[in-house]
């Protein structure tokens, strides 16, 4: 029987034309059906990483009429380091390194996706410490 992929790599450029900045990052929870148990960060399936979120704002104006603020899933070891801000703006502008999405439907009918990244970089090339560390080994 053949495999059906899940996940669908997209170039970041295709999915944000107008680019994106990082408004920050979080550990992601596992979910507990239990809310009196204890909280555990999400460990990716695939590699046994920590799973962050990355909260981000894509660039295009068009977006904000459905909610420009969008999440990344990365999985690394350890939280990943957003690029450095630019002089005189809040927010620091960054690019997704292997971008996958991932669509769904939930019993209501809702279709969605959602997206995770090997990664995050400056834009034009200079790498974050994620990247460096790759890189390295």
């Amino acid at each position: 029987m053949p495999i059906i992929p899940t996940r669908f790599a997209a170039e970041f450029g295709e999915v944000f034309p107008f680019g994106a900045f990082v408004l920050g990052v979080e550990p992601s929870l596992e979910f507990q059906s239990d809310p009196a148990a204890p909280k555990r960060q999400e460990r990716d399936r695939e590699t046994n990483e920590l799973v962050w979120i990355v909260r981000a704002l894509d660039a295009n104006e068009e977006a904000a009429r459905f909610g420009a603020e969008f999440k990344v899933k990365v999985a690394a070891p350890q939280q990943p380091v957003p690029p450095p801000k630019i002089q005189g703006f809040p927010y620091a502008p960054v690019e997704f390194e292997g971008l996958t999405i991932t669509p769904y439907a939930n019993n209501k009918g809702r279709i969605a996706h959602s997206f995770r990244a090997k990664g995050m970089k400056a834009p034009g090339g200079a790498k974050t410490a994620r990247s460096e560390q790759k890189s390295a080994a």
